[in-house]
């Protein structure tokens, strides 16, 4: 029999529950090892619930197992860095959520002890992983809509405020730009096949939280292209793509959140319309197994963590275009992937 990836997860997060742990129990390499929470009769609980060997009294007691192989962080954003690094200088394997720091300086700080711990780093975009976005690339790259000049895309939702949720609070690392804006973002880097020139954002802040309810941002990209990319915790669900090409586009419904139902992929050229069919398909599960294989060395990382600098960076260029109201260019040794002292 193949051996297995031994799971750790820190904390008993909503998407833990629905997600990765079920994503890890459907895998094909993968199994629940140990858990932590803050509240250890929690994790006692969630242990018996969901058939982990064992959970610990603490976070530290986690990353210290030496039964344990990979860490899954999806704690508050502001303790993604301090516990991925922990666990990475404990000799973990680390699949951290998104976004995978608060700032790019914590995402190189993530990524300068991975390098040294020679273990592997990777920022939990399932998305990448859906075959509706493997499509959905081959037809770009293939040349289906011609020459790509723009996308456009927006990931909002209504979200109802509670007092305990660290997506109100912004020193844990809350709003929508770092909860759903962060997708569309990487979305337009990932169909661009390149990193964004310049940022100009603009969000509605809540006077009660201090958190973006509403963020639109405009990155511009080499050659004259744009991306238009919404984030909102006070609109109308919306989880799209459109890539406009020269001679057409495409458009998808569910770019982020298609996870237990079919999909399709609209292909407009001139009064022409195609519509190609994507089976249901866990993207969770292709995440974790796609990690899993990497770590076991059967592949190299098809999205390493220096992806998730470059998307931090972007993001820290939208805060600062928020905040002084002008675009904010990108560096040039920053969008080719250059680590920036």
């Amino acid at each position: 029999m193949d051996r297995k990836i031994n799971w750790g997860i820190l904390g008993c997060a909503g998407i833990a529950e629905r997600a990765f742990i079920p994503a890890v129990r459907a895998s094909r390499n993968g199994a629940l090892a140990g858990i932590a929470a803050r509240d250890v009769s929690r994790a006692r609980a969630w242990a018996g619930r969901f058939g982990f060997l064992k959970f610990h009294r603490t976070y530290q007691e986690l990353v210290e197992d030496p039964a344990i192989d990979a860490i899954y962080n999806p704690l508050p954003n502001d303790l993604h860095a301090e516990w991925s690094i922990r666990a990475i200088r404990a000799g973990k394997h680390v699949l951290c959520e998104k976004p995978m720091a608060m700032n790019a300086i914590e995402a190189r700080a993530m990524i300068g002890a991975a390098e040294a711990g020679e273990v592997l780093l990777m920022e939990g975009f399932m998305y990448k992983f859906h075959p509706q976005m493997e499509k959905t690339l081959a037809l770009i790259g293939e040349g289906k809509i011609s020459e790509l000049r723009s996308v456009h895309s927006s990931f909002t939702f209504k979200f109802e405020r509670t007092g305990t949720n660290y997506r109100w609070f912004p020193a844990m690392g809350g709003g929508a730009l770092y909860d759903v804006g962060c997708y569309p973002i990487s979305l337009a880097r990932l169909i661009f096949g390149a990193e964004p020139v310049s940022a100009f954002a603009r969000a509605r802040i809540d006077p009660g939280t201090g958190v973006d309810m509403t963020t639109a941002a405009l990155l511009e990209f080499p050659g004259g292209r744009f991306a238009q990319c919404d984030a909102s915790f006070e609109s109308h669900f919306q989880s799209r793509l459109l890539a406009v090409g020269a001679e057409g586009t495409i458009a998808l419904t569910r770019a982020f959140s298609a996870k237990d139902f079919d999909t399709a992929i609209e292909i407009v050229r001139g009064d022409a319309k195609e519509t190609v069919r994507i089976p249901r398909a866990d993207m969770f599960t292709l995440m974790t197994e796609h990690f899993g294989d990497a770590v076991l060395g059967k592949t190299p990382l098809r999205y390493p963590a220096g992806d998730a600098l470059a998307n931090m960076h972007a993001i820290d260029a939208c805060f600062e275009s928020i905040r002084t109201g002008r675009a904010v260019e990108i560096p040039n040794n920053i969008r080719q992937g250059g680590v920036v002292p």
